[in-house]
């Protein structure tokens, strides 16, 4: 007689259990890091950041130790050595202890070796389609628009106090533009020296002032090394025509061009 059968999908793969995502910079012989890492056992997650604040000084060797200001919910310390060749991957190890409210005993102390590929710097033009959430009524409705946005990553760094220009190329920073087609509230804007935009290990992080006088708000990981996709989401609009806590723009990504 015949017989129903039915199979359970696979297990998805555990999530290793801690990521890193990090941004070098040397100048002379001072390494400065910034970055972000999460943890994952018995289904909790811990995450800890430290954004371009974590130092160390450049041995003759090419090792180098750096860590963060100090933290008192988390301690992080990375040893590495700067690969000889631009691009070739950076190795070293990590300790991480985190001690904030709520950190699951198994991620409260992790220690590891990693072999960290290097991403090239972004550059290009990513395009993408969302939607402008505008109320000016208070009654959200939703208005198809197309972003096209222009990035560079890597230039000399300013001071944040005065604008001044530094004397060091930082891989951090990110300058670009921004065209939005289908907005009622601004068309066009670009980065600012201050505050600064970044990339941070993989995150992108760019601000835009609009040509209304807003401030946009676009953050999103690189989903893999061919910097090919920014997975954006929900992006922020600040003051302006259509600043308010019902003007945001849902976009699910944005994909470079060419």
């Amino acid at each position: 007689m015949p017989t129903n059968e039915f199979s359970l999908p696979p297990a998805p793969p555990q999530p290793s259990p801690v990521r890193l995502a990090m941004t070098f910079d040397v100048t002379g012989d001072q390494v400065i890091a910034g970055g972000f890492g999460n943890s994952f056992c018995d289904n909790s997650q811990g995450s800890f950041a430290f954004r371009g604040v974590a130092s160390g000084i450049l041995a003759k060797d090419g090792t180098f130790t750096a860590t963060p200001a100090n933290n008192s919910a988390e301690a992080i310390l990375i040893k590495g050595t700067v690969p000889q060749k631009n691009g070739e991957p950076w190795s070293g190890s990590y300790t991480v202890s985190l001690s904030g409210p709520g950190t699951p005993a198994c991620v409260a102390n992790l220690s590891g070796i990693f072999t960290a590929t290097s991403f090239p710097l972004v550059s290009g033009i990513y395009v993408g389609t969302g939607s402008l959430l505008t109320g000016p009524t208070g009654v959200p409705k939703a208005v198809p628009v197309t972003l096209q946005v222009t990035l560079q990553q890597g230039g000399i760094v300013t001071n944040p106090g005065n604008g001044a220009a530094s004397n060091y190329f930082s891989n951090a920073l990110l300058t670009g533009s921004i065209k939005v087609q289908g907005s009622p509230c601004f068309s066009s804007g670009a980065t600012q020296s201050a505050p600064a935009s970044s990339v941070i290990g993989n995150m992108v992080n760019a601000r835009f002032l609009m040509d209304d006088g807003s401030t946009l708000l676009l953050e999103g990981p690189l989903t893999d090394v061919t910097e090919a996709h920014i997975s954006t989401g929900i992006i922020v609009v600040q003051g302006g025509n259509c600043g308010s806590t019902t003007n945001t723009i849902f976009l699910p990504g944005l994909d470079r061009q060419g």
